[in-house]
């Protein structure tokens, strides 16, 4: 089993994060009639009616208001729209970020700055706004190529392990190609290897499928991993499988034995939360095999859920994944050739899996 990477500079608040609270007004019956109305129609009057609740004082309408309104756009002219993202005449966003410090850091999502991504990620993450915090990560990488100092958070079960993977993936390149320092960071890489670190598997994996002349510069880092070649072997599969459903776009069907594989290997991980929490939230009785049959189709869609669901402390994320909004929003549409082999195996996997399947087919949102 792989094994989580501590660093000893990561911050005390992220080895305790903070428990959702529930925000003041969450409970109110008619936040909670609005809100349900919202998660099932795109309905602009229960959005006038949330807005109208956060400038009566609903802390958790105020909160919830800036989804609300990805949800259900304003529509008539400029100054209209503007008009219905204000909360006693300020910008709904602003008036929510000085009302919750998750809401500041998560700043709409906003990614200009890499220097602060980690930062605020750090900030989401002591939250337990895991999904939102590995967005932010996921643009660090993206921005910087994984070079500079790595956050703390990125090897860890708090990131998704295809993230780590790309960084060092990005620091390898860069190192041979790049700073002629490519035997240091294959000696990083083998020493995260040695740890059972699964983005240093899946590093090593993706380096092979992708780049494998590199391994004619840095050496096979494998075979100084000291594990046993059986081991090796097992720990090339399950990163393997993680890749594939991570990457299964690109027209090769998966097979139920990889899904589950990729399951067994993130077991744990906080990339695997939302999945799982649509499978408590939609079949209960089969949450393993509704996870596995997930990950073969639509398959690790990271994101799907991160811009358009409300903070824990708003809205229950298992609440929200019960909702036709947050069903629709989790699984998005795949157009590549081998979508639908990977539906007909997700639907053999579970037949749960494949009565929600069946349900999203029906729904219809911001259309």
């Amino acid at each position: 089993m792989f094994k989580p990477f501590i660093s000893v500079s990561l911050c005390l608040t992220l080895i305790t994060p903070l428990q959702a609270q529930t925000l003041p007004g969450a409970e109110d019956t008619a936040f909670q009639a609005t809100l349900t109305s919202l998660l099932a129609t795109d309905d602009p009057a229960a959005v006038a009616a949330l807005r109208d609740l956060a400038e009566a004082g609903n802390t958790a309408a105020l909160i919830t208001l800036p989804f609300a309104l990805l949800w259900v756009p304003p529509k008539g002219n400029l100054r209209e729209k503007n008009a219905q993202r204000r909360v006693d005449d300020i910008n709904a966003q602003d008036a929510a970020e000085k009302a919750h410090e998750a809401t500041a850091l998560w700043d709409a999502g906003n990614l200009e700055d890499a220097s602060f991504l980690p930062d605020r990620a750090a900030g989401l993450l002591a939250f337990g706004e895991t999904e939102k915090a590995s967005y932010l990560i996921s643009a660090w990488v993206n921005q910087t190529g994984g070079r500079g100092d790595l956050p703390p958070q990125l090897l860890t079960e708090d990131t998704p392990a295809m993230l780590g993977a790309f960084a060092l993936y990005f620091r390898m390149l860069d190192a041979v190609y790049n700073s002629g320092s490519g035997k240091e960071e294959a000696v990083r890489l083998m020493s995260l290897m040695r740890e059972e670190r699964l983005p240093a598997w899946v590093t090593y994996v993706h380096l092979m499928e992708s780049t494998p002349d590199v391994f004619d510069i840095i050496g096979n880092s494998a075979v100084g991993s000291g594990l046993s070649a059986a081991d090796v072997a097992e720990r090339i599969e399950d990163a393997r499988a993680v890749r594939a459903v991570w990457l299964n776009h690109d027209e090769v069907p998966t097979p139920a034995t990889t899904a589950e594989r990729a399951r067994r290997a993130l077991a744990g991980r906080a990339e695997l939360l939302p999945v799982t929490r649509l499978c408590e939230a939609r079949c209960p009785d089969s949450i393993a095999t509704c996870e596995a049959a997930y990950l073969a189709f639509p398959g690790n869609q990271f994101g799907a859920t991160t811009i358009w669901q409300p903070f824990a402390d708003a809205l229950d994320p298992v609440t929200y994944l019960a909702s036709d909004r947050g069903l629709y929003l989790m699984i998005r549409p795949r157009k590549d050739p081998a979508a639908a082999a990977d539906r007909a195996t997700a639907e053999g996997i579970d037949a749960c899996y494949a009565k929600v399947l069946a349900h999203w087919d029906t729904l219809y949102f911001g259309r």
